[in-house]
């Protein structure tokens, strides 16, 4: 589940920076604008200006949940304008089915998650962008614990956050997985039907749930982005960011493998026709 997880939610938080931004500078015209350049030029992209992008497309207003097996997101009507030109989001919904997952003889289903957009965003420091996603929710569990064996519950998931560390390899030109760290609060309930194992479940987890999590997702994540249709979608985010800095009368795209992440900010050869 953490794999499907990985490929569904990720990319879509991802992409309100990286591939939702083809919108204007996309692939179709990338070939076309370079055969007639007027301008070249070093270009930086900062926290700042990403955060002037989050606001213009008021990533807070978008949302993202899941309940009973089927996840949901539904994007602003500010991104739904920039995405498909129409400024009603309720009509662009993108729904996918999100099964329960077990390991070992523990499994896990999703009752209901619900990110928390106003908390969800991107941040530079140094050589690493860090992609905090912010939620709550509840989860139907099955634990087995030692000489007690399985046993069911219910998890509140109370304000818990997943953060992913990434970084930009020049020389191969990818986006690579730094790290994976979650932030997990949770409460157990109902545990055995009367709630009188909460106490051991909520041991075994507080003990497990991060090992559980971290490693599995961090390869799932760093399958997902090792392509260079990911490194596009940084390439179009990019430039669409700089048409936003820079506004000129033709739009800035970025030059193919000029892209490094370094001292708080991405850095590329930006080109207009």
């Amino acid at each position: 589940m953490t794999m499907r997880m990985a490929k569904r939610l990720f990319p879509v938080t991802l992409g309100l920076f990286l591939a939702s931004s083809y919108v204007g500078c996309g692939i179709e015209d990338f070939d076309s604008q370079q055969q007639a350049l007027l301008e070249t030029k070093a270009a930086t992209i900062t926290q700042t200006d990403i955060e002037a992008q989050i606001n213009v497309v008021k990533l807070r207003d978008c949302k993202f949940g899941i309940s009973m097996g089927t996840g949901t997101f539904t994007p602003s009507n500010a991104l739904s304008q920039v995405l498909y030109g129409d400024p009603d989001g309720s009509k662009h919904k993108a729904t996918f089915p999100v099964p329960p997952f077990s390991s070992g003889a523990n499994k896990v289903e999703i009752t209901t998650f619900n990110a928390d957009m106003a908390n969800t965003g991107l941040s530079l420091s140094g050589a690493t962008a860090t992609m905090k996603v912010a939620f709550n929710g509840m989860l139907k569990v099955v634990v087995e614990v030692p000489f007690l064996g399985k046993l069911p519950a219910d998890i509140q998931l109370n304000a818990s956050s997943l953060s992913v560390g990434l970084s930009f390899d020049a020389t191969a030109q990818r986006i690579r997985v730094a790290s994976v760290k979650s932030a997990i609060s949770h409460t157990t309930r109902n545990c055995g039907g009367s709630g009188w194992c909460n106490g051991l479940v909520d041991s075994v987890l507080k003990a497990n749930l991060a090992k559980w999590i971290e490693p599995p997702l961090k390869d799932a994540i760093t399958k997902a982005l090792d392509s260079a249709e990911r490194t596009a979608d940084l390439e179009g985010a990019l430039g669409f960011l700089y048409n936003l800095k820079d506004p000129k009368p033709t739009k800035w795209t970025t030059k193919a493998g000029s892209v490094t992440l370094l001292t708080n900010q991405f850095n590329f050869t930006a080109s207009r026709p």
